[in-house]
């Protein structure tokens, strides 16, 4: 791997880059992109962002968000991909990453395979700290608004700062970043207050079928199909809902199957302790 400074020098060389987010979008992938996205520009750098999939209405209030791509458009001189452990996760683009012969790779997942020919791999609470530091590393500015795309990254990683993976360090850098100009407020609020009533309704069916096994250490929540179609909620609405799962006294680990298509689920794992990477592992 190598280290930051060779990083950012190599990358600052680059002429127009390609900033890849995973599928799914999150606020750690979104917020990561586009700050890496603005730093690069204020340098004279063109940069695009993109996402396989649409990015949830909740971030739509976010500089940046609107101009993210879906295709693919002109040569680049160089690609990125962020918060994102396995290629495969960059959907629709993950051939031409592959095929590219000056990537790039910057992660905070302790599974990622470092897949890029250069990679910066760190295992923090968020992948926005290590773009924190990049940016801080080459002594580039933090804008207010590269100041709110990290801050978003950092909060909604770490569950609005509560979940075990939150450091000194992290704290740190969110203080340092508030006292740029970032709105903690508003992202609190967009990330973990605003929902629309579908999403009320979904949330509501979801919790009345929890199952529990294991003496109630063991706890899965499921999102069906009919429940998605019952509230006229969309699946990307789901997110957070396993965090109240993991309010639950007695629950040791939780998970949350979303039915995407028939046969086909998505499952998110949390845990207070258990090591729910190694599960996940095991299933690809």
């Amino acid at each position: 791997m190598i280290n930051l400074k060779d990083f950012m020098n190599k990358l600052l060389k680059e002429k127009r880059v390609a900033i890849f987010m995973h599928v799914r979008p999150d606020g750690d992938t979104i917020g990561s992109a586009l700050a890496l996205k603005f730093a690069l520009e204020n340098q004279g750098i063109k940069a695009d962002a993109y996402c396989s999939d649409d990015i949830p209405s909740r971030f739509l209030g976010f500089k940046g968000v609107l101009d993210i791509k879906k295709e693919l458009s002109g040569e680049y001189s160089a690609m990125v991909s962020i918060d994102c452990a396995e290629i495969n996760r960059l959907g629709d683009f993950a051939p031409y990453f592959n095929a590219h012969k000056n990537t790039y790779l910057i992660d905070h997942h302790i599974s990622n395979v470092k897949y890029a020919k250069q990679n910066v791999l760190i295992d923090r609470a968020s992948n926005c700290e290590n773009v924190y530091e990049l940016l801080t590393t080459a002594n580039l500015e933090i804008t207010k608004d590269i100041s709110n795309l990290l801050l978003l990254g950092i909060v909604t990683d770490t569950g609005n700062f509560k979940h075990k993976n939150v450091s000194s360090e992290t704290l740190l850098v969110a203080s340092k970043l508030l006292e740029k100009g970032a709105d903690i407020n508003y992202i609190v609020y967009k990330m973990f207050t605003e929902q629309s009533k579908e999403r009320a309704k979904l949330f509501g069916l979801v919790c009345s079928k929890i199952r529990y096994f294991l003496d109630d250490r063991f706890a899965v929540m499921t999102v069906s199909s009919e429940m998605l179609k019952d509230s006229n909620a969309k699946p990307d609405e789901t997110e957070g809902f396993i965090d109240f799962l993991m309010g639950v006294k007695s629950v040791e680990v939780g998970a949350c199957v979303l039915e995407m298509a028939k046969n086909t689920y998505k499952i998110s794992f949390r845990s207070k302790g258990t090591d729910v990477n190694a599960v996940a592992g095991v299933f690809g």
